[in-house]
């Protein structure tokens, strides 16, 4: 062992000789020493099956939210669309290009997917879901280097694997749709490969522990080494490719090869090493220019290191399904601090620190300062902690490192603050199961409400554009557009008008309300920022006859809102109705129906459109409803009960107190969804019956046409006439 003795006068490799000689013992220890046990293998076995099991479980219980929706947008296109990053926007007359803000190796992986197995959410985030739970074994992997190279201490695997694969951060991005994942799992594996690409001694030879081999490398080592080089190489492109935020950690490569060359090759070790920051301020520089000539960023806010601090520590620790003023919060101060403890033990000595201590906590902060930089000199880089996912691994290993000098030193206390640190991660995980302000913008209920309700003569407004591809995954456009090729009245448009200033976009609502009965504009407020003054929802609420409904579905952070607006007075001056069936039934001597139109559902199982006329032999003083029933006839003769609906005359906003003689009020209504067959119109009937909204008395029918059978003299009982026009 004297050569060791001797390292201070060798200018061979980075590590110093006691650090070596420690690990060099270790390596001519005897093979079953070395070996880890079989228990070991199978309790990290457990650890991938858990994170994974977790990662699938409700993969697909939330809805996409607009991100994840670009996300498809961009798989689905052909390869060299989906490469070039074009994201092309519309609104039904126009498409405007954009360039996507990420790169896209993520985006070929669900492009591959989505063609073999469809573009369910759960096929669209699985992508994600396997990066999360590939991140656990990498965690283990980059541990154990540490570990045998004695910078964090034994059981650090354990506690870093174990927090892996139950972090509430990974949780959150493994069922999201976006690359974050993926980008922190490549950028730890990528560590990991530069670290045995550049392994250095000991090197036992004739069962000897020497700090340099004699003469040149053994021929398997060399191919060793080449297999890790290459793998490097791979993986941090892939890394690049996948977010371009990975060039944060270049910095970080470039800093550790010219440790580790600059010794043995005074010019190839810097050469190297700038070589890898040229290519990342290339990277950099063409990125900046790309997001920075489409205004891209702009809505991230202005940060401050007192702003970004507690938000990182916040989700690398609990994660984002615990906020700030949570009271369990506090708990990821406890995380900071043993991450402070990994970093100080990682470089508890010049010798450890030379050793690769310092890559750690310097990928912790390496990205920050860059953040803070671009922050502060050009503009905001950061919206939440997602634009920092890298950090993710570091700090883990950092909190893991941490544990393991306390649990050397004091089992029983270090065993009861790692369970501390447990329950507020599942606690996290159960926040993220279970409480609404976690879930995503319920479009799917927007798509079900619209599906039950659509007519017609309808027309569907998309606001703004920029979520057209949302819309369509959640609402019926596609059934609107058999619909319309088959020549029914229906359509959907985008607005604003893309491109255009606003006075086209009025003229277009203008057009839209002369050519449809009811429009329905569906806004989201994920993307507001091409109509930030709202002037689409407030042109239509100043300029249409009214807005009848106004239905607001679930968003956690922004607005989801269905509005359906009356486009022209529905009301009919003359005494004869329009109607295409007449009938004469009078209520109370006050309310008359005189007609009623049965079209056709626009797609099987949609809502079955029916207008009904009205008239009053005089101005009604109270408010009355209706309950209006679609029943069968049995062979017996008796009705069934198919589909119901009970509610006031436009909802409300026309109320029968605003009726008066001599007119005709038409009402365009509907029957929920409900499966007929229009051959058999004859087995079914229509009801009908009147009371009065405040008392609930029924008025009795006090007159009617021979074809209306009344039942209990208060409901009504007509023919099911199917009139589609």
């Amino acid at each position: 062992m004297d050569n060791l003795q001797l390292r201070s006068t060798e200018a061979a490799n980075e590590y110093p000789s006691d650090v070596l000689t420690t690990y060099g013992r270790q390596n001519n220890a005897r093979p079953e020493q070395q070996r880890l046990h079989p228990w070991l293998r199978w309790l990290l076995l457990l650890f991938i099956l858990v994170a994974f099991a977790r990662l699938c479980w409700h993969l697909d219980a939330n809805d996409m939210w607009w991100d994840e929706s670009l996300s498809l947008q961009r798989a689905e296109t052909d390869w060299w669309t989906l490469t070039r990053g074009t994201l092309t926007m519309y609104d039904g007359f126009q498409a405007l290009p954009t360039t996507d803000q990420h790169p896209f190796f993520f985006f070929i992986l669900q492009g591959i997917l989505i063609r073999l197995a469809g573009t369910s959410e759960f096929v669209l985030r699985f992508p994600a879901t396997a990066a999360a739970t590939l991140f656990v074994p990498v965690v283990w992997a980059l541990a154990r280097i540490y570990e045998r190279r004695a910078i964090l201490l034994p059981t650090t695997a354990l506690w870093a694997t174990g927090f892996a694969a139950i972090h509430p951060f990974f949780l959150w991005f493994g069922q999201e749709a976006r690359p974050y994942t993926l980008w922190a799992t490549t950028s730890l594996l990528a560590i990991y490969l530069l670290l045995r690409a550049t392994d250095g001694p000991p090197f036992v030879q004739d069962g000897q522990v020497s700090t340099q081999p004699s003469g040149n490398l053994p021929p398997t080592r060399r191919r060793t080494i080449n297999f890790w080089l290459i793998g490097y190489v791979i993986v941090t492109l892939l890394s690049l490719v996948t977010h371009y935020y990975a060039i944060f950690w270049l910095p970080l490569h470039a800093l550790h090869i010219y440790v580790h060359l600059v010794r043995r090759n005074r010019w190839l070790g810097p050469t190297i090493a700038m070589l890898i920051m040229a290519i990342g301020g290339v990277i950099g520089a063409v990125v900046a220019w790309q997001i920075l000539s489409q205004g891209g960023g702009e809505n991230f806010p202005e940060i401050t290191l007192r702003i970004l601090i507690p938000d990182l520590v916040n989700a690398f620790s609990l994660g984002l399904s615990v906020t700030l003023d949570d009271p369990v919060h506090w708990l990821g101060w406890l995380f900071g601090a043993l991450a402070v403890v990994g970093s100080f033990w990682s470089m508890r000595s010049w010798r450890y620190t030379r050793a690769g201590g310092w890559l750690l906590p310097l990928g912790v902060l390496i990205p920050i300062v860059f953040v803070l930089l671009l922050n502060n000199f050009l503009q905001s880089p950061y919206m939440n902690a997602r634009h920092l996912s890298v950090l993710g691994g570091a700090i883990i290993l950092l909190v893991s490192g941490g544990i393991a000098v306390l649990w050397q030193r004091q089992r029983w206390s270090t065993g009861v603050l790692a369970g501390i640190l447990v329950v507020g991660l599942l606690y996290s995980t159960a926040n993220y199961y279970t409480k609404p302000a976690f879930g995503k913008d319920d479009y799917s209920g927007m798509g079900r409400y619209l599906q039950a309700n659509l007519l017609p003569h309808d027309v569907v407004i998309l606001s703004p554009p920029f979520s057209w591809r949302i819309f369509d995954y959640y609402l019926p456009l596609d059934e609107i557009e058999r619909a319309n090729a088959e020549g029914r009245p229906i359509a959907y448009f985008g607005a604003p008008l893309l491109n255009q200033p606003w006075p086209e976009t009025e003229r277009f609502l203008a057009d839209l309300q002369q050519r449809y009965r009811r429009i329905w504009l569906a806004r989201s407020g994920t993307h507001p920022y091409l109509d930030l003054e709202k002037q689409v929802p407030n042109w239509l609420r100043e300029n249409s006859t009214m807005r009848l409904r106004e239905e607001k579905f679930f968003s956690p952070t922004s607005f989801l809102d269905l509005e359906l607006f009356l486009t022209q007075p529905p009301v009919y001056e003359g005494l004869e109705p329009p109607a295409r069936v007449h009938v004469d039934l009078l209520f109370g001597d006050l309310i008359r129906l005189v007609g009623y139109d049965i079209d056709e559902p626009l797609q099987e199982g949609g809502a079955l459109p029916i207008t009904l006329y009205w008239q009053v032999e005089k101005k009604p003083t109270q408010r009355y409803k209706y309950i209006l029933q679609l029943a069968n006839i049995d062979d017996a003769g008796a009705m069934h009960v198919l589909a119901h609906t009970e509610i006031e005359p436009y909802y409300g906003q026309i109320p029968t107190t605003f009726w008066d003689p001599g007119k005709t009020i038409i009402e365009y209504t509907s029957l929920p969804p409900v499966l007929f067959n229009p051959a058999q119109a004859s087995q079914y009937r229509l009801t009908l019956q009147l009371y009065d909204a405040e008392s609930l008395e029924k008025l009795p029918v006090t007159h009617h046409s021979a074809d209306i059978h009344i039942s209990g003299e208060q409901q009504a009982v007509f023919p099911f006439i199917f009139s589609p026009q």
